[in-house]
């Protein structure tokens, strides 16, 4: 039920996005009301994303990157639509965040499981 509801939240939010930096839609809805809608809807399904994601059993690094990421990104969106000073320096730290979060692998927070054949093998090899 949550990510449902953080579905359409981020949908809502997306297309006040839309209207907020491309400018269509503006005839339908004024700027200020937008700028209402993408922080209350974009917050809202942030947190209620988070509240429903279970935790990311094959890498948590990834996990906690991913939303540090999101977070960032969108605290220099808001800063942004405040015109805020530092804007652009929030939003390419959320991107840089988001974006290496996307390089974690599995591999990278659990140990090799590999190394137990190779020393069975050698074992074998000795017997003979």
């Amino acid at each position: 039920m949550l990510k449902r509801l953080a579905s359409v939240a981020f949908g809502v939010a997306f297309l006040a996005g839309i209207v907020l930096y491309t400018g269509y839609g503006r005839q339908y809805i004024s700027v200020p009301n937008a700028r209402l809608i993408f922080i209350g809807s974009g917050g809202a399904a942030l947190i209620l994303n988070l509240f429903a994601y279970r935790q990311n059993k094959s890498n948590p690094l990834f996990t906690f990157l991913y939303w540090t990421g999101s977070l960032v990104l969108f605290t220099g969106l808001i800063f942004l639509l405040m015109r805020w000073p530092y804007h652009q320096y929030i939003l390419l730290a959320g991107l840089g965040i988001t974006g290496i979060s996307f390089f974690m692998t599995p591999e990278m927070s659990e140990p090799s499981k590999d190394e137990g054949i190779l020393d069975d093998f050698d074992d074998d090899t000795k017997l003979s």
